[in-house]
């Protein structure tokens, strides 16, 4: 239900104009919409808090910030985010604004409504001409330093007594270091822009703390590839069904050139049904029964990579599944973990590491040297190879195989999926 307020019973008291060098500069110039009284944005989540549901503001009031997010990019749409000295809101209009990132404005509150939408405070049916006056350009607001650990941590505690306390951080600018997209997404674009679906990204710090962005399918960078390293990112903080999530105000806002940290190197999940994306090769030396995709079976992580040399009778077959080259030189340590399974009898698959395989021709020139793992003991039952210690190859243009063979009388069909290098 949403309530009519005539007075407010929460302190209503000046803000100060922020800009990037100064906080707290003269008080805002009060030459447009005018007879109003200045609110601060914590006091209006207060406000919204104590009453609990929707309120259509009716007195005259006015709240005075930056934008720090438009809709330029497309990436949010008739909204922007809007952070004051005392934090930050977003804002949403009834139709799309010329508003721009910096902008210093006043927003008039009457016949707005103040409410809380799953979780985030929202100024809603904002008429851009009526309530809205630019007062400067330019004040590009800092972000707020912070780690992964930390804002889950103080969201935590935001959920445990939510009733009273505000999340301190809910659309903030904040900036994310030492920060890289999660190996197993690499091969990603942001989001959908063919279908113009919105995608989650995950992306991890160095201390193995793991969150996501979330970008729209209209975002004008939907398309644009994930970058590889590590680095930075600056982005906004929201929240949905009680989850975390982060917009990205611009791809070159997600400074990630630098090298990579520790995390995961490597991952091979074959959820693509590609056996070969991400620079995976086959070689075939005999036959021609090759590594494939397959979903037969049981194993909840369909599809899985597949090999067999049966088809209505074995045939005589060796065939590689050898990963991309791997620059393992900057680890202070690195493991490799997948999962496996087998049928039938045959030769068991050999688990093999080279730093001399130049990636095409035979594998068999290359120096090979064999890596002990914890097999499956048939039935098709999946078991986890545990983490197989590399740290002795520490160094680049590393490669992992699994080397098939099968003869003219015997063959075992193994399957092996979610292959795994930590660094």
């Amino acid at each position: 239900m949403r309530k009519t307020i005539k007075a407010i019973l929460v302190g209503v008291f000046a803000i100060s104009a922020i800009t990037a060098c100064e906080k707290e500069p003269d008080s805002p110039p009060i030459n447009t919409i005018t007879g109003s009284q200045l609110i601060t944005i914590d006091s209006l989540k207060g406000w919204q808090r104590s009453v609990g549901d929707a309120i259509l503001i009716t007195d005259t009031l006015s709240v005075y910030g930056i934008v720090t997010m438009d809709e330029s990019n497309g990436n949010i749409y008739k909204n922007i985010y809007f952070q004051d000295h005392t934090g930050a809101i977003n804002v949403r209009f009834t139709s799309g604004t010329d508003l721009v990132q910096g902008d210093s404005i006043r927003i008039g509150l009457t016949g707005v409504t103040l409410n809380n939408f799953n979780g985030v405070y929202q100024l809603d049916g904002v008429e851009e001409a009526t309530n809205v006056v630019v007062q400067s350009a330019g004040h590009d607001l800092p972000a707020i330093a912070a780690t992964i650990d930390q804002m889950e941590t103080a969201y935590a505690a935001y959920l445990a007594d939510e009733a009273i306390v505000d999340f301190e951080y809910q659309s903030m600018l904040i900036k994310f270091n030492n920060v890289q997209f999660k190996t197993s997404e690499l091969l990603n674009t942001y989001a959908d822009e063919i279908t113009q679906s919105s995608e989650n990204r995950l992306f991890e710090d160095f201390d193995g703390f793991t969150t996501f962005i979330r970008t729209s399918g209209f975002a004008n960078f939907a398309g644009d590839s994930l970058p590889k390293g590590a680095g930075s990112m600056v982005c906004l903080v929201s929240e949905f069904n009680d989850e975390l999530q982060y917009i990205l105000r611009s791809p070159e806002e997600a400074n990630m050139h630098g090298p990579r940290g520790p995390g995961e190197l490597l991952v091979k999940d074959f959820n693509d049904e590609d056996v070969t994306s991400g620079g995976w090769l086959v070689q075939q030396v005999i036959g021609t029964d090759a590594w494939e995709t397959g979903d037969l079976g049981s194993w909840e992580d369909r599809p899985y990579g597949v090999i067999t040399n049966y088809d209505d009778g074995n045939s005589a077959c060796e065939s590689w599944f050898i990963s991309p080259s791997l620059d393992l030189s900057s680890s202070s340590a690195a493991s490799l973990s997948f999962d496996n399974a087998y049928n039938y009898s045959g030769d068991p698959l050999a688990l093999l590491i080279s730093t001399d395989y130049s990636g095409t021709g035979d594998p068999n020139t290359a120096t090979w040297t064999s890596l002990t793992a914890t097999w499956s003991t048939g039935g098709f039952a999946f078991v986890n190879s545990g983490n197989i210690d590399l740290a002795d190859y520490l160094t680049n243009n590393v490669r992992i195989a699994f080397k098939y063979t099968g003869s003219d009388s015997s063959g075992r069909t193994w399957e092996i999926d979610n292959i795994i290098i930590n660094g």
